[in-house]
């Protein structure tokens, strides 16, 4: 009991500290903690370490302006995907992605996006870091690298779908574009979004602004539970 008692005033005295910090913050007054402005400034200083994301804001703000939904970039990062660049739009009405978001990498559009267009190898790995079943997303990748896209229910909009594309092949990034309603013809949504990133897709075809800088560790060093 005196050990526990311990911990639980450690914890209290580490959050009172990064809370004076300013790294965190009580959400609403209550005992949840969020994300603090000195933490966010550390979080949009590593996203800027991706020169990919730079590149990718302008299409980014086309495709909201175009569909009217948000759209985010998302990278792989050892068996997950991270947002890391967010352009909120119109139809967003309830929720809207954050900046940071990590999800499984056989999880939601933009993860799949990228999960289609691994190594096989690559793809063994992530599907059994996460336990997925290997058949069911052997065939859904297939079926995502005819269309050139992915689709998936989205965890923002009740209803809605999102729907993303890998941005290169052996793929380290993808865009998507997030809650669109179920009337919203993936097919024509999909077509309109490939030809605006089409110049974007060529630029980073030739270049290593699309590189992981992560591609020495192990992915399976990399835990972001």
């Amino acid at each position: 009991m005196a050990v526990k008692s311990s911990r639980v005033v450690f914890e209290v005295l580490t959050l009172s500290t990064l809370e004076a910090a300013g790294y965190v913050l009580r959400h609403n007054g209550s005992a949840k903690f969020i994300l603090g402005t000195a933490g966010q400034r550390l979080a949009y200083a590593f996203m800027a370490q991706f020169p990919i994301r730079d590149l990718a804001l302008p299409y980014l703000q086309q495709l909201t302006l175009l569909s009217g939904n948000s759209s985010s970039l998302f990278i792989r990062l050892g068996w997950y995907t991270v947002r890391i660049a967010l352009i909120a739009g119109t139809a967003s009405v309830v929720n809207v992605g954050t900046i940071g978001e990590a999800r499984p990498l056989i999880a939601g559009a933009p993860s799949l996006a990228i999960l289609a267009h691994l190594p096989d190898a690559e793809f063994t790995r992530a599907v059994q870091r996460h336990g997925g079943n290997p058949e069911q997303l052997k065939d859904l990748c297939g079926r995502i690298r005819e269309q050139g896209y992915a689709t998936a229910p989205s965890p923002l909009e009740s209803g809605g779908q999102d729907l993303a594309f890998a941005l290169i092949d052996q793929a380290h990034a993808a865009i998507a574009l997030e809650g669109m309603a179920e009337a919203d013809a993936p097919q024509t949504q999909a077509a309109r979004a490939l030809e605006a990133l089409a110049p974007l897709k060529a630029i980073l075809a030739g270049g290593s602004a699309a590189a992981s800088h992560y591609a020495h560790v192990d992915p399976d060093d990399i835990r972001l539970e």
